[in-house]
Protein backbone atom coordinates (compact mmCIF):
# COMPACT_ATOMS: atom_id res chain seq x y z
CA UNK A 1 0.00 0.00 0.00
CA UNK A 2 1.39 2.75 -0.78
CA UNK A 3 2.02 5.89 2.45
CA UNK A 4 -0.41 7.95 1.39
CA UNK A 5 -3.49 6.27 0.69
CA UNK A 6 -6.58 6.57 2.65
CA UNK A 7 -4.68 9.14 4.66
CA UNK A 8 -6.51 11.83 6.98
CA UNK A 9 -5.56 14.64 6.98
CA UNK A 10 -3.99 14.74 10.78
CA UNK A 11 -2.30 11.17 9.66
CA UNK A 12 -0.67 13.16 6.56
CA UNK A 13 0.91 15.78 8.81
CA UNK A 14 2.47 13.81 11.18
CA UNK A 15 3.90 11.29 8.71
CA UNK A 16 4.62 14.60 6.68
CA UNK A 17 6.52 16.21 9.81
CA UNK A 18 8.22 12.26 10.65
CA UNK A 19 9.76 12.58 6.46
CA UNK A 20 10.68 15.94 5.94
CA UNK A 21 10.83 17.87 9.33
CA UNK A 22 12.41 14.84 11.81
CA UNK A 23 15.38 16.66 12.76
CA UNK A 24 14.33 19.99 13.89
CA UNK A 25 14.06 20.15 17.78
CA UNK A 26 10.55 19.14 18.74
CA UNK A 27 10.36 22.66 20.44
CA UNK A 28 10.93 24.74 17.49
CA UNK A 29 8.15 22.49 15.71
CA UNK A 30 5.66 23.08 18.72
CA UNK A 31 6.63 26.86 18.27
CA UNK A 32 6.75 27.27 14.75
CA UNK A 33 4.50 24.59 13.34
CA UNK A 34 2.09 23.25 15.41
CA UNK A 35 0.71 26.65 17.25
CA UNK A 36 -2.06 28.56 16.34
CA UNK A 37 -2.07 30.00 12.93
CA UNK A 38 1.30 28.10 11.95
CA UNK A 39 1.60 25.83 8.70
CA UNK A 40 3.87 22.94 7.96
CA UNK A 41 5.74 24.94 5.16
CA UNK A 42 6.83 27.18 8.08
CA UNK A 43 9.44 24.78 8.60
CA UNK A 44 10.83 26.74 5.32
CA UNK A 45 9.76 30.18 6.23
CA UNK A 46 10.85 30.37 9.64
CA UNK A 47 14.48 28.98 8.25
CA UNK A 48 14.26 25.92 10.42
CA UNK A 49 15.72 24.07 7.31
CA UNK A 50 18.45 25.36 5.26
CA UNK A 51 17.66 26.91 2.09
CA UNK A 52 20.26 24.41 0.61
CA UNK A 53 18.00 21.12 1.15
CA UNK A 54 15.02 22.84 -0.75
CA UNK A 55 14.06 24.85 -3.77
CA UNK A 56 11.37 27.94 -3.32
CA UNK A 57 9.73 29.88 -6.33
CA UNK A 58 10.18 29.19 -9.72
CA UNK A 59 12.95 27.07 -9.09
CA UNK A 60 10.28 25.28 -6.60
CA UNK A 61 7.93 24.48 -9.72
CA UNK A 62 10.60 23.77 -12.06
CA UNK A 63 11.58 20.92 -9.58
CA UNK A 64 7.94 19.22 -9.04
CA UNK A 65 7.22 19.32 -13.03
CA UNK A 66 10.70 17.10 -13.23
CA UNK A 67 9.54 14.96 -10.48
CA UNK A 68 7.93 11.43 -11.13
CA UNK A 69 4.67 12.10 -9.81
CA UNK A 70 3.55 8.33 -10.51
CA UNK A 71 1.03 7.38 -7.00
CA UNK A 72 1.96 10.67 -5.52
CA UNK A 73 -1.07 12.00 -3.22
CA UNK A 74 -2.13 15.99 -2.58
CA UNK A 75 -4.24 17.26 0.35
CA UNK A 76 -6.07 20.46 -0.63
CA UNK A 77 -5.36 21.88 2.99
CA UNK A 78 -8.40 23.97 3.68
CA UNK A 79 -11.10 21.99 2.18
CA UNK A 80 -10.02 18.07 2.62
CA UNK A 81 -10.30 15.92 5.21
CA UNK A 82 -8.05 13.12 3.16
CA UNK A 83 -5.25 12.66 0.69
CA UNK A 84 -6.06 12.43 -3.05
CA UNK A 85 -3.96 10.46 -5.54
CA UNK A 86 -2.77 12.91 -8.52
CA UNK A 87 -4.89 12.71 -11.60
CA UNK A 88 -3.35 13.44 -14.88
CA UNK A 89 -5.05 17.11 -14.88
CA UNK A 90 -2.49 17.97 -12.29
CA UNK A 91 0.43 17.13 -14.17
CA UNK A 92 2.63 20.40 -13.47
CA UNK A 93 2.77 23.02 -10.65
CA UNK A 94 0.98 25.30 -12.62
CA UNK A 95 -2.16 23.20 -12.19
CA UNK A 96 -2.15 23.50 -8.46
CA UNK A 97 -2.12 27.42 -8.76
CA UNK A 98 -6.05 26.85 -8.48
CA UNK A 99 -5.72 25.75 -4.94
CA UNK A 100 -5.62 28.41 -2.08
CA UNK A 101 -3.36 25.67 -0.04
CA UNK A 102 -1.66 22.33 -0.94
CA UNK A 103 0.47 19.64 -0.05
CA UNK A 104 1.49 17.26 -2.55
CA UNK A 105 3.79 14.46 -1.58
CA UNK A 106 5.48 10.84 -3.52
CA UNK A 107 4.30 7.76 -3.14
CA UNK A 108 6.53 7.37 -0.34
CA UNK A 109 7.22 10.43 0.99
CA UNK A 110 10.44 11.57 -0.64
CA UNK A 111 10.05 14.75 -1.88
CA UNK A 112 6.96 16.94 -1.04
CA UNK A 113 5.74 20.45 -3.23
CA UNK A 114 3.83 23.49 -1.41
CA UNK A 115 1.42 25.45 -2.80
CA UNK A 116 0.81 28.28 0.06
CA UNK A 117 -2.22 30.30 0.64
CA UNK A 118 0.23 33.44 0.91
CA UNK A 119 1.43 34.61 -2.81
CA UNK A 120 5.09 35.59 -1.21
CA UNK A 121 6.01 32.38 0.37
CA UNK A 122 6.73 29.32 -1.92
CA UNK A 123 6.24 27.58 -3.25
CA UNK A 124 8.60 25.14 -2.23
CA UNK A 125 10.10 21.96 -3.22
CA UNK A 126 11.87 19.65 -1.10
CA UNK A 127 13.61 16.06 -1.66
CA UNK A 128 14.40 14.08 1.65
Amino acid sequence: MEEGKNMTKAEFYEVWLKNFASDIPISDIKRYVKSTGNYLWHIFSWNLIPESRYQSGQKAKEAFDKADKRGSWYINWFKDDRAHQIVPELKNADCFDQFVEVYVVAKNFEWTYIKTHESECGPYFMKR
